[in-house]
């Protein structure tokens, strides 16, 4: 049965002078078949789902209102979420980058704003948002959120033969699927594409099943 990152959780931790980020995933122990060394380095390139050039637009507020609440439980994305739609700069995550404490926002400009709300709240007291590179986000994370929580209600997505995972990619600012052919990968892109998605939003990888240990 493939197992889906529904739910995990990032855990800043602090020792002396640096950090280090652990990303704990659902499915506590997995076993990954690899892809055969011939196909590797063609099957493992991400294919842009909706390749095409346009503005990033929000989940539609008749699509959002079917949407389950935020719980909470989808630890830190929830909570990234809501942050994304309370503080400025469009907040998409932290994260470290070549060993650099890292903010992502949509709109860099407002980047002292926001570094000074994100800095007051205590989760991120273990992570140095005040001297954090800012780098620039086509996506907030409420936006992630949004539409991957929707991409979930969509029964026929999930159902896609050889589907093994899915993602919020905070690093890459992309919600992500993996998945074990290229034929299901089509079979998925042409699902995504008559969802009317917008213009590069979704990635999807080709990726070994995952076992259950």
């Amino acid at each position: 049965m493939p197992c889906f990152r529904f739910s995990r959780m990032r855990t800043i931790a602090l020792a002396r002078n640096f950090a280090t980020m652990v990303l704990f995933v659902s499915c506590a122990a997995v076993k990954r078949e690899p892809l055969a060394s011939t196909d590797k380095n063609q099957l493992s390139k991400d294919v842009r789902v909706a390749d095409c050039e346009g503005q990033p637009f929000t989940l539609s507020g008749e699509h959002r209102a079917m949407l389950k609440p935020r719980t909470g439980r989808m630890a830190p994305d929830d909570r990234w979420a809501d942050l994304a739609e309370k503080i400025p700069g469009g907040f998409a995550g932290v994260l470290y980058v070549d060993s650099k404490p890292t903010l992502m926002l949509t709109h860099p400009e407002l980047a002292a704003q926001a570094k000074q709300m994100l800095a007051a709240d205590p989760p991120f007291r273990g992570f140095n948002i005040m001297g954090a590179q800012v780098i620039k986000a086509r996506w907030d994370f409420a936006q992630l959120v949004d539409w991957y929580n929707y991409f979930i209600q969509q029964t026929s997505v999930w159902q896609t033969p050889g589907i093994v995972s899915g993602d919020k990619d905070e690093r890459r600012n992309r919600i992500r699927f993996g998945i074990q052919t290229e034929a299901g990968r089509q079979e998925l892109v042409r699902k995504l594409v008559a969802l009317q998605i917008p213009c590069d939003l979704v990635l999807i990888g080709i990726e070994g099943p995952v076992h259950v240990l």
